[in-house]
């Protein structure tokens, strides 16, 4: 009996032990997308959007929605947008007539028939 015991204590702390030295899964931080859908960094407080200044001096407007894998794009807070998803965080985004790719506060975006625009983030969010 006391032999009984010791072995399913014994097996029970060996358990323990392997458990304890598990392997956690990383987490990634967040990517910056994921981020913007999240806050605001514009007077109208819509969450996710966020100012953007351009190549050719025009400002733009970007809402992050969906954690961030949509954007919708306008010249103007009453614009209609244009519409571009992503399949996951980091990829091209990508719509019917456009797409844009992000590179740390800037936004590459091309639209067919249109020459290509370079804009950077407004604000420091």
């Amino acid at each position: 009996m006391t032999s009984l015991r010791s072995r399913t204590v014994g097996i029970i702390a060996g358990a323990i032990a392997l458990a304890a030295c598990s392997e956690q899964p990383a987490t990634k931080a967040p990517t910056e997308q994921e981020i913007h859908a999240n806050d605001s960094a514009d007077a109208s407080g819509t969450p996710g959007r966020h100012p953007y200044r351009c190549d050719d001096k025009r400002p733009l407007l970007i809402d992050f929605k969906d954690e961030g894998l949509t954007l919708e794009i306008r010249r103007a807070a009453d614009a209609a947008p244009l519409v571009l998803t992503a399949p996951a965080q980091g990829l091209q985004y990508v719509g019917d007539t456009a797409s844009a790719t992000f590179s740390g506060n800037e936004i590459r975006i091309e639209e067919a028939e249109q020459p290509t625009i370079v804009c950077t983030k407004a604000t420091s969010l």
